[in-house]
């Protein structure tokens, strides 16, 4: 059990968090990010 981590906080999430690396950048938005646009731009992967 993770006591200092918020239940909140999904397994698939703390999966991503955990495998990231030196680098790696991860963004938190609402439903009207322009991630269509803006995923081009980053080459980022859609999760």
């Amino acid at each position: 059990m993770l006591k200092t981590i918020s239940p909140l906080i999904s397994p698939d999430l703390l999966k991503v968090l955990a495998e990231m690396g030196h680098g790696d950048e991860i963004i938190f938005s609402d439903a009207h990010f322009p991630a269509h646009s803006m995923g081009h731009r980053l080459f980022a992967p859609m999760v």
